[in-house]
Order: C-alpha cells, then sequence, then structure tokens
C-alpha cells in the first residue's frame, strides 16, 4: 500500500548499511561531507543518522537532504526526556515532512542507567511508538539495563495495533531477549562492540539471531569496541568502519562478507520506506 520507493535508484546495490549513527555530534566538528565521503569508498551506502533531542532535529533532516545516503532518524533519546515540552510531535513532523524522502522515529527508548524518571521515560517512549505507527514509520529504539520493560512495552503495543519497524540499536541483550524481540517482528542491529575481546556471549546471541532480522552499525561516533578506546576514552568511530565489522561479522557466521551484505541490504529496506510496514 502507499507509494512504493524504487530503492534501488536511490541507492547502491547491495552496499554496506550503517544501521545507526549520529553524524551531527560536536566531535565531527561539521565535517559530516567528508564522513559520508570517505563511507561511499568504503562501500557504505546507507547511513541511518539519529537526533537525540529537539536541539538536532533540523541538522539531522538538512544532512539527510544534502545527502542521499542519509536516513534521518528524529526523535528524543531517554537522556533528554526532560527536554520534551508539549506539541513536540507536531514540531518534528513538521521538520519530517519538509525532507522529500523517507524520515523515521528516534532515537528514543529506555535507559535504566542514567538519572532520568523511568516513568517518564516509558511515557515518552510510548509517544514516539505511537506516532511511528501512526504514520507507519520505523522506529530506531536504544535500551539500557531496560530489557524486561523494553519486551514488555512493545508486546502490550502490539496487542492493540501492528507494531511499526522496530530497530533495536546496538544490541547486547541476552539471546532470551533477542528471541523475544524478533519473535515481536523487531530488527536487531549489533555494533563494534561484536568485537570486544570480552564480547563472547554477546557473539553466541549474534550467532544464533535470525538472519532475517540482522543489522550492523557504528553508533558513531561512540566506539562501542573497547579495544578501539585510549586511556583517556576519546577514541571516535566513523561510518566507514561498519565495512570492518560486516568482514568481522561474515567470519563469526561463516559465510562470505558479500552474502552477509546482500542479506542485511535487503533487511534494511524496511526502514527506508515505511511503506513496507506490515507487508
Amino acid at each position: 500500500s502507499g507509494i512504493e520507493i524504487d530503492w534501488e535508484t536511490i541507492y547502491f546495490d547491495a552496499c554496506y548499511v550503517d544501521a545507526h549513527l549520529h553524524l551531527q555530534d560536536p566531535r565531527f566538528d561539521r565535517t559530516a561531507d567528508e564522513l559520508v565521503e570517505r563511507a561511499r569508498e568504503a562501500g557504505v551506502g546507507v547511513l541511518y543518522c539519529n537526533a537525540i533531542s529537539e536541539n538536532d532535529w533540523q541538522v539531522v533532516a538538512d544532512l539527510a537532504a544534502a545527502h542521499r545516503e542519509v536516513v534521518a532518524f528524529l526523535g528524543i533519546h531517554p537522556w533528554f526526556s526532560e527536554s520534551a515540552t508539549a506539541g513536540w510531535q507536531q514540531r518534528l513532523l513538521g521538520i519530517a515532512d519538509a525532507v522529500d524522502k523517507v524520515t523515521g522515529i528516534g532515537e528514543t527508548g529506555l535507559d535504566r542507567s542514567c538519572r532520568i524518571d523511568f516513568a517518564l521515560q516509558q511515557r515518552l517512549f510510548a509517544e514516539h511508538l505511537e506516532l511511528a505507527a501512526e504514520r507507519r514509520w520505523p522506529l530506531a529504539v536504544h535500551c539500557v539495563r531496560a530489557w524486561g520493560p523494553l519486551v514488555e512495552q512493545l508486546t502490550d503495543f502490539s496487542r492493540q495495533r501492528p507494531l511499526p519497524p522496530v530497530l533495536v540499536h546496538s544490541f547486547n541483550g541476552s539471546t532470551e531477549i533477542m528471541k523475544r524481540l524478533s519473535d515481536l517482528g523487531c530488527y536487531l542491529s549489533y555494533s563494534e562492540a561484536l568485537a570486544g575481546k570480552e564480547q563472547s556471549k554477546l557473539r553466541e546471541t549474534f550467532i544464533r539471531t535470525p538472519r532475517s532480522r540482522l543489522l550492523l552499525e557504528t553508533d558513531a561516533p561512540y566506539a562501542k569496541n573497547p579495544e578501539r578506546k585510549t586511556g583517556s576514552g576519546t577514541a571516535i568511530n566513523e561510518p566507514a568502519d561498519v565495512a570492518a565489522l560486516y568482514h568481522f561479522a561474515a567470519r563469526l557466521l561463516q559465510v562470505e562478507t558479500a552474502e552477509l551484505t546482500a542479506r542485511l541490504y535487503d533487511n534494511a529496506k524496511i526502514f527506508t520506506n515505511p511503506h513496507f510496514a506490515g507487508q
């Protein structure tokens, strides 16, 4: 239903997809053009750029308008839940509707590691979920130490109406949580943490994740692989780095990188065309 977008005319054929990143982050110091160019040279053709607060919605929307590779996700990160003010949904839609391409909702979610009132986070997440479902737009979800409440909230919603396409980014939950989210139809995006020396359990969960639900990301500039970080914790990564993650993931799955790339590229289509939702 709806107008379908011809993926092949917009994006490279079977390119790498960076399923979650923040090109607008101040640590990139306005070098988005260079980052996108380096990503393109590395074979990365689709970048899901996530806002974290209302302050960067327009910046992310402008990045999407300027680069065919960039898909904008607009939302309020749980860390910034207290910044949400009345009418934020309408303001978000006003910016999103001005972008002449697909837009997602996010980054939103639940995080018990921060000081923000958890009930407030849950209410705001519910509002994001409702907005994404109404528009049939994809939803990018953040979750830290709140896997049970996340699964419960998504499950309760799904009993009332179909979930939008849900991408759980930087997934590091258990195999059981992975199965429950997969059963709900969610996609699980794994970061560079997968390559960490102490991440054997995460790698086991990754290997057991249905191929049809897999995605990979850098979460740039947040380098998630501890081996990348310096003593000061200042190391950052960039979207071009997702190419190395694809090679690493392919070795874990014992498949050719080209096969994994084609599979994940196909998975990612639902997040670039909201009209695929429910089909």
